[in-house]
């Protein structure tokens, strides 16, 4: 069996096994992953390895030469759980490729330091375990001798890892945010979807929507209604998040004045018109379009810094946070770029 089929197979066994307690310890060491969204996210890495097994066979069975660098490490962002899974997989399959025996080093965000040691743990337990011949070990900080970086993170910890590591070939992806492009005819169904894409995990992915494309006349009534049903509860009961709304809702009163164009003013977050792509959290930004092509001008004018755009044929309302492994991060290949390491 090839490292591809044998690392879904037990990677699925292991996500799967995640049961309460091991939620729960995640959670208490970061108050934004509630248990709610730990599970989504385990959820759905398991349903990405069972459902694109076949693409996954096909990618990750690598061709590396001997002489390829034989330490990799991944600097880990935590705004979500598990936010470094891609990267781990990729750099796991390139580790499984190699002639020799590699060192994987993964420097964790002090904000999840749980999930992946524990589903490493279970993986190295496993009879013919897909880990045979790599080394992964976690760290405080990025071995100096290190051959390669895998970054995600924010501008000013990128800056440091490009001064700490000048000659090492490095893999950056900074924050980005993601944008839904409405037409007004969007069924229940699908403003459910956008809900998801806005509000799962507070936000505060880069796959989350953060700002709304609307036509002018657009009613937000419906998508309010829908997003009240699934998160109003959830989001409210969260101390941190209602001191972010708490804040947001006093900088809106001083600066903004009415609702929106017809719509009512929601009670769990902020619905402001703005074209800035990074609002604070609790704030939902959204901008009128005269057309649809002024839209998609407007898309391709801040492409490098959208993640990526819901509510189109590549990523229907409702699948921002259920990406295919083929939705690389900023639009980088990570495992072409492992590949290129040896040439």
């Amino acid at each position: 069996m090839g490292f591809a089929f044998k690392f879904t197979e037990q990677a699925a066994t292991a996500l799967k096994g995640c049961d309460s307690a091991f939620i729960t310890k995640a959670v208490e060491g970061n108050p934004w992953f509630i248990p709610e969204f730990v599970r989504h996210r385990l959820d759905t890495l398991r349903d990405s390895l069972e459902k694109e097994t076949g693409i996954l066979g096909r990618l990750l069975d690598m061709e590396i030469p001997e002489h390829a660098p034989r330490m990799i490490s991944i600097v880990a962002a935590g705004n979500i759980p598990l936010v470094c899974w891609h990267d781990f997989v990729c750099a796991l399959a390139y580790a499984a490729a190699h002639p020799r025996d590699v060192v994987l080093e993964v420097k964790l965000s002090s904000r999840d330091q749980v999930l992946l040691p524990a589903i490493v743990e279970r993986l190295g337990l496993m009879k013919d375990s897909c880990l045979a011949g790599v080394l992964v070990r976690f760290v405080k900080q990025v071995d100096p001798g290190t051959q390669a970086i895998l970054f995600t993170g924010g501008s000013q910890a990128s800056l440091f890892y490009r001064r700490q590591f000048p000659a090492t070939p490095m893999l950056l992806r900074t924050s980005r945010s993601s944008v839904a492009l409405l037409n007004g005819s969007e069924t229940p169904s699908q403003l459910d979807g956008l809900a998801q894409d806005c509000f799962l995990y507070f936000g505060l992915g880069c796959r989350n929507v953060s700002l709304m494309l609307v036509p002018r006349s657009y009613n937000f009534h419906t998508f309010i209604t829908q997003a009240a049903s699934v998160f109003r509860t959830l989001l409210q009961n969260h101390s941190g998040y209602r001191n972010a709304l708490r804040h947001a809702r006093a900088c809106f009163m001083m600066t903004e004045a009415g609702t929106p164009q017809g719509g009512a003013l929601p009670d769990f977050f902020i619905l402001k018109e703005s074209d800035q792509l990074n609002p604070p959290m609790a704030v939902l930004h959204y901008l009128k379009y005269q057309d649809l092509d002024g839209a998609v001008r407007f898309i391709e004018q801040n492409k490098d810094y959208i993640q990526c755009v819901s509510g189109t044929p590549g990523t229907p309302l409702g699948q921002t946070q259920h990406p295919l492994f083929t939705d690389y991060a900023d639009g980088l290949n990570t495992l072409e770029w492992l590949q290129k390491l040896s040439s």
